[in-house]
């Protein structure tokens, strides 16, 4: 089996916001935090959808059941996505309760901690991670990893005040394997290693 060199954990969380707490650790500091959120987008506008009948389904649709990979992969990028929305909410309660779905309960206050930190600074996210999943791994139905060839290029922060970009961009091609662990039903993440690796999509 090939091994790979990964960086140390916090050379990354601070060159670049390529993970929240949980990804880089789950006991992130403020500052390491602060410097992990690259992934988070810009607040998303809310948009009403028409009312879909429960009953309804279209004609000739046959029910698919989501393979364990999907649901992985799901919850991979629902972890980004709810990531960018806590950020957004510019509220402890609310980025709490979004992130329960998708971080272990003991992550939890080490996150928001992290966010309130950005939050005083006056600075928000922009931008979103291009996904180029290379592979998933399951094992024993308990663990997975996800390994991914991120791009982070047009990710950051910036003052909401300035418009200045005051956290570092990510690469086009970040080599990140991040793990998850399933509890009651859920995939959440519990951490990342950031691999020193050339990955291509």
């Amino acid at each position: 089996m090939r091994t790979c060199k990964v960086a140390k954990p916090a050379d990354r969380c601070t060159r670049h916001l390529a993970a929240v707490s949980p990804m880089c650790s789950v006991t992130v500091s403020l500052a390491g935090l602060a410097t992990a959120l690259t992934g988070c987008g810009t607040q998303a506008t809310d948009v009403s959808l028409p009312v879909k009948p429960a009953h309804f389904r279209a004609a000739g649709a046959k029910a698919v059941t989501p393979t364990e990979r999907d649901e992985v992969v799901a919850a991979y990028e629902g972890y980004w996505h709810a990531t960018s929305a806590a950020l957004a909410s510019r509220d402890p309660a609310k980025a709490g309760a979004i992130m329960a779905g998708y971080i272990q309960r003991n992550a939890i206050p080490g996150f928001v901690r992290g966010l309130k930190a950005i939050w005083r600074r006056d600075e928000a996210g922009y931008g979103s991670p291009v996904f180029h999943i290379l592979s998933v791994t399951v094992t024993g139905r308990v663990t997975a990893a996800v390994h991914d060839c991120l791009d982070l290029s047009h990710t950051g922060l910036q003052n909401q005040q300035t418009g200045q970009i005051v956290g570092g961009s990510g690469q086009s091609h970040d080599f990140m394997i991040t793990t998850l662990v399933s509890r009651h039903g859920r995939w959440l993440v519990t951490g990342a290693i950031p691999v020193v690796q050339a990955c291509v999509y």
